[in-house]
């Protein structure tokens, strides 16, 4: 039995059709940090359902269908846009990457974590349907930015300043490329595991077609945040190949990641 509160079904107000679809399954909260409230229906092998304002979850939609449709993550069940924005989605086996029995072993979980992102980066992207690059570049101009997480990555991009970092990125964004499918938010709460090996990304939304130093600097975030040692971000830029990391596009993602 889930360990989340339960939520009445009758005080959401949802649009007949995810209602009957739902039936007298139980509702649980499972809401994170991404805004949209987010519900573990226990039917069957489960379903998440998140509601956000009226045409928020487009995207997200979108997006599932693509990953999910590359075997990457689950299926989309439903998504329905009315009064508010509706998106069903069933889960992905296994358990997530801050696990207790993973984070046990940070090493092996290092060296997974760089090594299935690679592998993400290195499929072949052309029909991805979303330009993360040029939305993340339409927000930057006039942005504050969050001297926390530069000082977080500091070991990983040397010294960067909140002040400075708006003018850093209009000076170094031409550097950047369209070179990978990006999962956006690559931390390790983001990847599902069974027994070491890969079963599935959750909570795409946030990625598409853009530049892999993107994902590079949240994965090396989550494992400062997660492992709280510098070597074992090294590890993981180690697993992920130093080959395809350059330091310049690394510190101008990572200046455009502490975009509030």
């Amino acid at each position: 039995m889930p360990s989340h509160s339960t939520v009445e079904k009758s005080a959401l107000g949802l649009p007949p059709r995810l209602d009957a679809w739902i039936g007298d399954a139980p509702l649980y909260e499972h809401s994170g940090l991404s805004g949209a409230q987010t519900l573990l229906i226990d039917r069957g092998a489960g379903a998440y359902l998140k509601i956000a304002p009226c045409g928020t979850l487009a995207r997200a939609a979108l997006l599932q269908r693509y990953w999910a449709g590359r075997a990457l993550s689950a299926e989309l069940l439903m998504y329905l846009s009315e009064d508010r924005d509706y998106l069903v989605t069933a889960p992905v086996p296994g358990r997530d990457g801050t696990a207790e029995e993973y984070l046990a072993r940070p090493e092996r979980l290092c060296d997974v974590f760089g090594a299935e992102l690679r592998q993400l980066h290195d499929m072949d992207f052309s029909d991805c349907p979303v330009d993360q690059l040029g939305e993340l570049l339409a927000r930057a101009p006039g942005a504050a930015f969050e001297q926390w997480l530069l000082d977080d990555l500091r070991p990983f991009i040397g010294g960067a300043s909140a002040e400075k970092a708006a003018s850093e990125i209009r000076a170094g964004q031409g550097l950047l490329r369209r070179d990978a499918l990006i999962h956006g938010d690559y931390c390790l709460p983001n990847i599902m595991l069974d027994g070491w090996n890969r079963t599935g990304f959750i909570d795409v939304a946030e990625g598409g077609i853009g530049d892999r130093h993107w994902d590079i600097v949240w994965g090396l975030w989550t494992i400062h945040h997660n492992l709280k040692k510098t070597e074992y971000g090294e590890r993981f830029l180690d697993a992920y190949g130093r080959d395809a990391v350059d330091k310049d596009r690394l510190r101008i993602c990572a200046l455009l990641a502490a975009m509030e």
